[in-house]
């Protein structure tokens, strides 16, 4: 399945990339995307975003992991970072992926000042502020 969303997120990024040049697709490339009638493309690329977002989150417990086998005990800051960086953004099972698009792009809409960031952490940002992880 990992495999299906990174495909789509390659798709969608080449599809919202100008051809023959690289680059990263930046808040304004990503709404004008949000406000297109075909909704694909962003669609791709907020799957592309949870999936990394993911990945990143699996990444980082595997480091944990590691860490905590080569070193014991785990110095408390370190497994301090790593549970904040884990706790990005908490989506629900099943996600509504209608809702989810909402959301970054309503984002995208109100943040327009920050829209020549990167738009994969402008999505993040707007995860985290929509669906925080309870505190533990």
């Amino acid at each position: 399945m990992r495999i299906v969303w990174t495909l789509a997120f390659i798709l969608a990024a080449s599809h919202m990339a100008s051809p023959g040049v690289a680059q990263i697709v930046d808040g304004n490339r990503a709404y004008k995307e949000c406000e297109a009638e075909n909704k694909s493309s962003i669609d791709y690329f907020i799957a592309g975003v949870i999936d990394a977002a993911t990945n990143d989150k699996a990444a980082l417990l595997a480091k944990s992991l590691q860490y905590s086998v080569n070193t014991s005990p785990v110095p408390a800051e370190l497994t301090r970072g790593i549970l904040k960086e884990m706790r990005a953004f908490c989506l629900s099972q099943p996600v509504d992926a209608v809702r989810v698009r909402d959301v970054i792009c309503s984002y995208l809409k109100s943040n327009s000042a920050s829209r020549n960031m990167s738009a994969a952490k402008l999505a993040v940002e707007a995860l985290q502020s929509a669906y925080p992880c309870a505190s533990r």
